[in-house]
């Protein structure tokens, strides 16, 4: 289960940086993401599984 929750984490984060990448190259300079919000909810939700992965109950 904790290596599920791992993959799963890095899955999830790998999707994040490659969708913040390509929304970085396409925004004008000075402007914020399109997309910002729901980066930061990847990210946080790709840090959590990483962290629950790590979990006594999972091991």
């Amino acid at each position: 289960m904790a290596l599920f929750l791992a993959l799963s984490a890095l899955a999830v984060l790998v999707v994040t940086l490659v969708l913040f990448l390509r929304a970085r190259r396409d925004a004008p300079q000075g402007t914020p993401l399109p997309n910002g919000r729901a980066l930061m909810l990847m990210t946080f939700v790709g840090l959590v599984l990483a962290l629950a992965s790590q979990l006594p109950a999972f091991r």
